[in-house]
């Protein structure tokens, strides 16, 4: 009886011994296991030629606005023509306008697509897109068409800035006069541009920055500078 009972004790110590082995091989093949790998959503804001931004979200749809030239150069808004959700747009055509008084300024779609999203609160406060051009004031939002094709027309970072600064350049001649000053100390474009034009001058700005044939010919600038 003795000896079955001292059997059994063995018996006993060795199943535990081996449970134990086991999970301490467990824990450690755990640890030695690599964490999940996940590529980072690279979110990036690029550029149309004719001012506005297009920033691709993790969602695939697209945010578009207007960059800080704009808002600069027309000045404090009192309107802005929102376009109707669902509706079609393509990258180079207009699809919204900016109002100030009694001038206007036609937005150009940055990429093509289909609208998901409207700002609504500009209707009301138009102001928005003054003070947070490239975040509050966003306009509408795209469910892409052609992203990866159409993305190769914009610019981003750096040729982003030179194309910024050259249209900034730009706008310094335009104003050869010095009743026309554009530039604040520091080299910043005063508010309210476009109040420094009556409205023939007006249209020949629009024209020459924010027509289909301006943004080709920025574009190239661009690219000789490059």
């Amino acid at each position: 009886m003795t000896i079955i009972l001292v059997l059994l004790t063995l018996v006993v110590f060795i199943v535990l011994g081996l449970v134990k082995g086991s999970q301490m091989k467990a824990a450690a093949t755990e640890e030695a296991l690599p964490e999940e790998h996940t590529d980072p959503i690279v979110i990036e804001r690029y550029y149309h030629p004719g001012h506005s931004w297009a920033l691709v979200n993790s969602d695939g749809d697209v945010t578009v606005g207007v960059d800080d030239f704009t808002q600069k150069v027309v000045g404090a808004l009192s309107r802005i023509q929102l376009p109707p959700l669902g509706s079609q747009v393509k990258q180079g055509e207009v699809y919204a306008t900016l109002e100030r008084g009694g001038k206007a300024l036609p937005q150009i779609a940055p990429l093509s697509g289909t609208i998901v999203g409207v700002n609504n609160k500009l209707a009301s406060s138009p102001g928005i897109v003054n003070s947070s051009p490239l975040e509050k004031g966003w306009i509408v939002r795209l469910a892409p068409a052609q992203l990866t094709v159409e993305l190769r027309n914009l610019l981003k970072g750096l040729i982003a800035d030179r194309w910024q600064e050259a249209v900034s350049n730009q706008l310094v001649r335009w104003f050869t006069s010095p009743l026309h000053p554009v530039l604040q100390d520091g080299g910043q474009i005063v508010d309210n541009v476009s109040d420094l034009m009556d409205d023939a001058e007006w249209q020949r700005f629009v024209l020459e920055f924010f027509s289909i044939e301006a943004t080709c010919r920025n574009n190239n600038l661009t690219n000789q500078r490059s």
